[in-house]
C-alpha cells in the first residue's frame, strides 16, 4: 500500500510540473522553445569520461550545434575516433507553455572509428540550474553486456521439488560527463 501511495505522488508531480518530450525534426528548435534553448547557448568546461575539456553549445538560426574541445583536440571520446555530435532529436520540457524550461535533450552522436568500442548513436543531455551555474551531464552508452541470473525456486514439496531458474539480464555501460557554464 505504501508503495502505491509513492507511485501516486510520484505521477502527481510529474503531471504537475508539466514535463513532456518533444520530438525534433531536421535538427531545429520549435520556435515556442527557441528563446529558452538560447539560454543554453555559451561554452561549459567540466570533463567527460574523466578527460577535461570544453563543451560549446551555439545556434545557427534555430539549429543548435555543438563542440567538444580538450587539450588533445575535439574528439570527445579523446581516442583519434573521430566522433561528432549530430541533430538534435529530442528535448524535455519542463513548465507551462507560457515559461517552458529546457531540461533535457538527445543528440545524433557518430563514434566514427570508435564505433566497435562504443554502441551508443545517441546522446542525452541533462541541464540544471545550480549555485555555480547551469550544469550539463553527459551521458553516451558504451556498451551492453548480458549475465545470467540465477534464483533458487523452493517449489512446493513433495510435489514440485526445488529447482533453480536462471534469465538473462542487460546491463548497460555509461560514459559520462558533467559540466558547468
Amino acid at each position: 500500500m505504501k508503495l502505491m501511495q509513492i507511485l501516486t505522488s510520484i505521477l502527481a508531480l510529474t503531471a504537475i510540473a508539466g514535463c513532456k518530450t518533444v520530438d525534433i525534426k531536421d535538427g531545429r528548435v520549435p520556435s515556442q522553445y527557441l528563446s529558452q534553448a538560447k539560454k543554453l547557448e555559451g561554452t561549459y568546461r567540466g570533463e567527460f569520461n574523466g578527460v577535461a575539456g570544453s563543451l560549446v553549445i551555439s545556434f545557427n538560426g534555430n539549429k543548435p550545434n555543438v563542440r567538444y574541445h580538450n587539450s588533445h583536440g575535439d574528439d570527445l571520446l579523446n581516442n583519434n575516433c573521430n566522433s561528432s555530435f549530430g541533430d538534435l532529436l529530442k528535448v524535455s520540457i519542463k513548465g507551462n507553455s507560457k515559461n517552458p524550461q529546457v531540461t533535457g535533450a538527445l543528440f545524433d552522436f557518430d563514434a566514427a572509428n570508435c564505433s566497435i568500442m562504443v554502441r551508443g548513436r545517441e546522446i542525452s543531455f541533462g541541464f540544471k540550474q545550480t549555485n555555480r551555474g547551469m550544469r550539463v551531464d553527459l551521458s553516451l552508452l558504451q556498451d551492453v553486456r548480458l549475465r545470467e541470473v540465477c534464483a533458487l525456486d523452493p517449489g512446493a514439496p513433495p510435489q514440485i521439488p526445488p529447482s533453480q531458474r536462471c534469465t538473462w539480464q542487460q546491463e548497460p555501460t555509461y560514459l559520462y560527463g558533467s559540466f558547468i557554464k
